[in-house]
């Protein structure tokens, strides 16, 4: 699968997102663990071309997923899924494209020097 959306870095087969977000406080966590439970049994989540690197939840409902995706619309459907599920389940949620570290520091480098 080629990337073809501005989401990508580096022009590979994919590209990495990072999300931040947070469960809205109307949710309680039985409820969270419920529809979590749900959506990974029916195989809704992770959406079609989605793979999780990491995913992780903090006290409180805070949370951060890294993963790869081949497009834009597979990174709005992870969002999509769980709103569908439980409408108004994030208070906030944030996703954007990343790259390794090694390549952003190349990137900088090989900028124009300002005068």
């Amino acid at each position: 699968m080629k990337c073809i959306s501005a989401v990508c870095s580096g022009g590979g087969d994919f590209a990495k997102i990072v999300g931040f977000w947070k469960i809205s406080n109307k949710i309680p966590p039985a409820k969270t663990a419920e529809i979590a439970a749900k959506l990974l049994e029916k195989g809704l989540y992770p959406p079609e071309g989605m793979e999780i690197i990491e995913w992780l939840i903090c006290p409180g409902g805070r949370g951060v997923i890294v993963a790869e995706v081949p497009d834009e619309k597979a990174a709005f459907s992870s969002w999509l899924v769980w709103e569908n599920a439980e409408p108004g389940y994030f208070e906030y949620i944030e996703m954007m494209p990343a790259v390794e570290a090694k390549d952003a520091i190349s990137m900088v480098a090989k900028q124009p020097k300002k005068k």
